[in-house]
């Protein structure tokens, strides 16, 4: 036994503190260096967040600006993530110099749009090249099958988009740019008496300048340029050579506007079954780019706000799938219900569903981890429509024994309905989605395009509704009013749904208005389908924030204590608007009716439009776990995602930095009640002492969140000096574990240091086997501010240790920590809290370290985690 002993005295004797990105130390200089580097990074990061927020207010809808103030917040956006990456680069020793790289992709996408500089992609692109930032170069139909064959990497039939830089090309060549430009002139007369767009002088032509059909038989008989000519023709080979079998194609409209805000649904052309030959796609392709001048595409985009001769129009080319059965999904219900969705299908080719033309099956799924198929209807479908061998679809008469017969089975159904929701969930609001099955039971998703607006069933009636209506409104009970800070505006109903864990997003019903004491990034996950988000606390510029403009949910952060005035499950109405912020019982029909009318005033304006598409490439954010294995350079696709992914790991770095520098230089020990062993470094307002000064009191402690978590350890009862009994089994167990805790970078063997300014601590401690790490900035600023903590270890068995961390977890959960858990190992983080509340949690951080040092040795059974967990809350800290 004696030998056992002193075998892990030996393993004790070879620990060292183990830093991440920095090896041995750093003077305390060069620390103080790095810290301002830091500073600056969160300087520049607020610079660039309140840019981003003052861009998504303007760009809204509900004001009126030209392309300057574009051009000049750009400009201020885009100096601040410069100077941002600078000041990171020199913290972090430019480990990721491809930031750089991402940032000058994403700059060229925004200035392109801002100066209407061409794309400069090639004539032709094959769906496996394109990428999420190419929608100008390739339509809004290419780049959403791109974005589901390549990131969801579900099957899309082999193809390549002719881009709108070839669209330029041929126009060029051809000279009419003269002739497209003369479809903005003004008309020559408003609509007469009788006319509608389609037979009055402006939907026919009716211009100074060229009628749209002459405009379409022109690029009819137009000639295809040399070089774009032969780069489809090379296209068409690579095409053969993926295709194995298959010798034709569908050739589709993809318009730059086309399948994003608007659909354009059936305006365009769409040639199917072409030849893979050269005249044969070719003369496809100008059909698909004259239906663009179409009398019906021009008076469509006249009455959706679009100035004709603006858009412009790439072609899709896929491989041609010889469907067994087809159809439509619309992945959200249109009749109202938002948990479920409709499918319908034909036998042979879809085409006949989206003209309207055949007694479709009608399925209605519930939308869930398992879908469920609740309502089922089996049309005659009396015709179909085929692929013919030599190119070109035929409508036929079905055959008897298929007539009448469900064209998929139950598990085809619940798989197309399984993808619905995927392809949903990815592009974050309901999809109309076109699929088709082969004879090899394969299924293909051949569009995705965002479904339309549901029309609000709310202020039908007469003038006698209105009465009614307003009557409603006068008499709403109001719950909140004049409580915090409008994110977004907008009015949202449904039932309260009190946040009081991370863990319970996936639980929140679709319609619900999310509740929470914190904001999160995270919340992004339900942001689809809420109605309206209220925290307790939170900023106008927090990352939460700036993806409630981007989702445009109804949204009022530091509303104080909304989750103590509203009740789970109760229903509200929420109305955000410039006026302030109000909240009543019920649903107020008046409020939601108003909201409706009027939420697309300006976003039917072309130009607006234009400007707005910027946002795509600042304001969303993809990076929200910075855990996952997403987090990198390359994940980013926003600015929003480079300011994201250089904040985490500015404060990752200085976590490093802190662990590493020298305690030769101005370190101060802590004289407190409590045996706690702490060192200061004080790099600038952590202490108020003298110079010279060896030791310091609690009340010398100057450091917002140093100050805040001693007092916490210092609470009465949370800090116990009697040892627990400790079985010899868990004793040994701890001893022979130690190797394994510190080669995790947590061994803090000797005395437990900090390092602290006034608003920032780096704080590593080591009490008996137990380690913890909190990383901490505490300031005015809620945005700056964030605390990172991370416990492992214990004296005890496997079994115990993992209580305990079930334990903490619990406790933190509680406070809104994001969390994970690895063994006995837990890493927490939380951010964008208000100074007060930051200083409160982490009082009760350092409770729980107090609280928690022994806990293993005594957490016996698993009811014993429930027990101490309440009496923690309960502010009974006893043993």
């Amino acid at each position: 036994m004696k030998d056992i002993f002193g075998h892990l005295r030996s393993i004790f004797g070879f620990l060292k503190r183990q830093t991440r990105g920095f090896a041995g130390e750093i003077d305390y200089l060069s620390f103080k260096t790095l810290f301002t580097r830091f500073r600056q990074v969160l300087d520049d990061h607020n610079r660039a967040i309140e840019v981003i927020a003052d861009m998504g207010d303007k760009l809204g809808g509900d004001y009126l600006f030209d392309i300057n103030y574009i051009k000049k917040a750009y400009s201020e956006l885009s100096g601040a993530v410069y100077s941002s990456m600078q000041n990171f680069d020199v913290l972090t020793k430019n480990k990721y110099i491809k930031l750089h790289d991402v940032f000058e992709r994403i700059d060229n996408q925004i200035k392109r749009i801002i100066y209407d500089v061409p794309a400069s992609t090639g004539l032709v692109i094959f769906y496996d090249n394109i990428t999420w930032d190419m929608p100008r170069d390739v339509g809004g139909k290419n780049s959403n099958l791109a974005e589901v064959k390549n990131y969801l990497k579900l099957n899309v039939p082999e193809g390549f988009a002719i881009t709108t830089r070839a669209f330029d090309e041929f126009i060029k060549h051809n000279g009419l740019n003269e002739k497209i430009e003369s479809l903005g002139n003004p008309p020559i007369s408003p609509l007469g008496k009788g006319e509608t767009l389609f037979n009055s002088p402006l939907g026919k032509g009716g211009l100074r300048g060229v009628m749209p059909n002459e405009l379409h038989d022109l690029i009819i008989n137009g000639e295809i340029p040399s070089e774009l000519s032969a780069a489809i023709d090379d296209a068409i080979e690579r095409l053969k050579e993926k295709f194995k079998g298959g010798l034709a194609c569908a050739v589709r409209s993809s318009a730059t506007e086309e399948d994003s805000e608007h659909s354009f649904a059936g305006q365009f052309e769409t040639v199917l079954n072409v030849p893979l030959k050269g005249r044969a796609v070719k003369d496809a392709y100008k059909r698909v780019i004259a239906s663009l001048f179409s009398d019906r595409a021009i008076a469509y985009q006249r009455q959706m706000g679009y100035e004709p001769g603006r858009s412009k129009m790439a072609v899709g080319c896929m491989a041609m799938v010889d469907s067994a059965s087809s159809g439509v999904i619309y992945s959200t219900n249109p009749n109202g219900d938002g948990n479920t969705m409709i499918i319908n299908s034909t036998w042979g080719l879809g085409k006949s569903i989206v003209e309207g033309q055949i007694d479709a099956d009608f399925y209605v799924v519930k939308k869930d981890i398992n879908p469920e198929i609740i309502e089922n209807r089996h049309g005659r479908k009396e015709s179909m429509i085929i692929n013919l061998r030599d190119g070109g679809v035929n409508k036929i008469k079905t055959p008897d024994s298929m007539m009448g017969r469900p064209c998929l089975t139950s598990e085809q159904v619940l798989e197309l309905a399984s993808r619905a929701i995927q392809i949903e969930k990815h592009f974050r609001k309901p999809q109309d989605i076109e699929w088709a099955i082969d004879k090899d039971g394969r299924i293909f998703i051949l569009q995705a395009r965002p479904l339309p607006p549901f029309n609000s069933p709310l202020g039908k009636g007469g003038d006698g509704g209105c009465e009614r209506e307003a009557r409603e409104f006068s008499n709403a009970t109001i719950l909140m009013k004049d409580r915090g800070l409008v994110v977004q505006k907008g009015v949202g109903a449904g039932r309260v749904f009190i946040l009081r864990h991370m863990d319970e997003l996936d639980r929140i019903p679709k319609g619900s208005v999310l509740v929470a004491k914190h904001d999160s990034s995270n919340f992004v996950r339900v942001m689809p389908y809420v109605s309206a988000i209220i925290t307790d606390t939170g900023t106008p510029t927090s990352h939460m924030a700036s993806l409630c403009r981007e989702f445009r949910i109804p949204t009022i952060v530091n509303a104080g204590n909304a989750t103590q005035a509203l009740k789970h499950g109760q229903e509200i109405t929420v109305n955000a608007d410039d006026g302030g912020a109000a909240v009543f019982e019920g649903t107020v029909k008046t409020l939601l009716m108003h909201a409706d009318s009027n939420f697309r005033r300006m976003e039917d304006v072309y130009e607006f439009r234009r400007k707005r598409y910027i946002l795509r490439y600042i304001a969303p954010l993809n990076l929200i776990d910075p855990l996952e294995d997403n987090f990198t350079p390359e994940g980013c696709k926003t600015i929003h995602d480079i300011l994201r992914f250089i904040h985490e790991k500015s404060v990752s770095e200085l976590i490093g930095i802190s662990r590493a520098v020298s305690k030769e230089h101005a370190h101060v020990k802590l004289d407190l009640k409590i045996p706690a062993g702490i060192t200061v470094i004080d790099i600038g307002g952590g202490l108020n002492i003298k110079p010279g000064q060896r030791s310091a009191a609690f009340e010398d402690i100057a450091s917002i969140p140093l100050k805040a978590i001693i007092k916490g350890m210092l609470y009465p009862g949370v800090w116990h000096s009697d040892m627990v009994s400790l079985k010899a089994k868990d004793f040994l167990t701890s001893m022979m574990r130690m190797s394994d805790i510190t080669s995790d970078g947590l061994s803090y063997i000797e005395n437990n240091v900090a390092v602290a300014s006034k608003e920032y601590m780096n704080l590593s401690l080591r009490f008996g086997y137990h380690f913890n790490v909190i990383d901490c900035y505490c300031s005015e600023n809620a945005r700056n501010n964030h605390i990172h903590f991370r416990f492992a270890g214990g004296a005890t068995d496997i079994v115990k240790r993992s209580r305990r961390v079930e334990l903490i977890t619990n406790i933190l959960k509680g406070y809104g920590f994001n969390i994970k858990t690895k063994g006995d190992l837990i890493i927490a983080r939380l951010a964008n809290i208000r100074q007060d509340e930051m200083e409160n949690i982490l009082d009760q951080l350092g409770r729980l370290i107090a609280y928690t040092r022994q806990l293993d040795a005594v957490l016996h059974d698993d009811g014993a985690v429930e027990r101490y967990s309440r009496n923690f809350l309960k502010e009974n800290y006893g043993l």
